[in-house]
């Protein structure tokens, strides 16, 4: 029997360390230049971000990497709108729009510092701005 209790709790153990190490797990908002980011998390490796704008919005989803060091991968699989109304001008007065795909978004390497158990900054390594976001209860 004590050799069976042995593997159990060491499987127990690198489940606790695995769900300790992903504290991001759960739902994040914040506010960057007046757009309201929320971000959710799952365990599975999967996140969905949404980025609204007073009636605006844009969503986003696909997995993630978290690296060292404190380094989060977001990779896009997914994005709505898929596509837009462009408006084509005509002269000096009238035009009309044309339906058109959007790009797909290219995702985002952020560094990733927690001020808390509630509480992450996001920082993008290639443009360089930064988000604090806030555990949604």
């Amino acid at each position: 029997m004590g050799r069976l209790v042995l593997p159990a709790i060491a499987v127990l153990g690198a489940t606790a360390a695995a769900a300790q190490q992903n504290n991001f797990v759960g739902q994040w908002r914040g506010v960057y230049q007046g757009i309201t980011l929320t971000l959710v998390i799952q365990a599975n490796g999967q996140y969905t971000q949404t980025a609204q704008s007073g009636t605006l919005m844009t969503e986003q989803s696909g997995p993630y990497t978290l690296a060292a060091p404190n380094t989060i991968i977001f990779s896009v699989t997914d994005w709505q709108p898929r596509t837009q109304k462009i408006y084509h001008a005509t002269g000096t007065a009238g035009g009309y729009y044309v339906t058109q795909p959007t790009a797909k978004p290219s995702g985002a390497t952020d560094s990733y510092v927690f001020n808390g158990p509630n509480t992450v900054t996001l920082t993008d390594q290639v443009m360089h701005g930064s988000i604090t976001l806030n555990r949604v209860p």
